[in-house]
């Protein structure tokens, strides 16, 4: 049984727990989520489960089947690559965008995403800090490039990013190498180059995409 320590702030604490089995794999893509067990290995009610359950789907990480139960989202190989491929020619096109809209605010904003994601070397703590903030670091980006067709654009291939992103956090090495990609981005916007900072993205999900495709070349011959 994992131990619950704050019991007042019990239905982050589920969450949290949940979310690293699911980006450890502990509860790989398309199985079930079993609600009485999950409550009685947390020594929890089905209430915190339930709630919690419910906070994954908005985030599009579990999918919740009426009188079936809830499911961990799972997407097949062919479609992981094809998303970064899209996300690679439309975000490098919001930042070269962004960097020609961009103020000292949204910098100052785009450096905390990053400090947030290298403020701690416990790997579970990385892992759960990595995604909100990665998040919002390329949600500060779209708001900034001021298309609104592009936005739009985005926000559909953003519904399927999220169990990507736990997908790729998990790989060893990714979190570090996401970091100094993303400052790479940062110093092209700073020194208000959007071509640069344009090929720096394509380059940053470019290198995703690798690793993504290297993991399942991986996986496959080892199975």
């Amino acid at each position: 049984m994992e131990e619950l320590l704050e019991r007042h702030n019990l239905r982050d604490q589920v969450y949290d727990i949940l979310k690293r089995r699911i980006i450890l794999r502990e509860i790989k893509p398309g199985k079930k989520i079993n609600e009485e067990e999950l409550a009685e290995s947390l020594g929890v009610s089905r209430t915190p489960i339930r709630e919690t359950l419910l906070r994954l789907e908005h985030e599009g990480i579990v999918e919740i089947i009426s009188r079936r139960g809830a499911f961990v989202i799972s997407q097949s190989n062919k479609k992981v690559i094809d998303l970064l491929h899209v996300r690679e020619a439309l975000e490098g096109l919001v930042v070269r965008l962004a960097t020609e809209n961009m103020d000292q605010d949204l910098i100052d904003r785009l450096r905390h995403c990053l400090k947030e994601i290298s403020a701690t070397d416990k790997r579970d703590d990385r892992l759960l800090k990595y995604t909100p903030a990665d998040v919002e670091f390329h949600a500060l980006l779209l708001e900034a490039c001021d298309n609104d067709l592009l936005v739009s654009m985005m926000e559909t291939v953003n519904a399927h990013l999220q169990m990507v992103r736990l997908r790729t956090v998990g790989l060893p090495g990714r979190p570090e190498q996401t970091v100094r990609e993303h400052y790479k981005i940062l110093e092209a916007i700073e020194q208000e180059n959007p071509t640069h900072a344009e090929k720096s993205m394509r380059k940053h999900v470019e290198s995703v995409r690798k690793d993504v495709e290297k993991n399942i070349t991986s996986t496959e011959n080892s199975e």
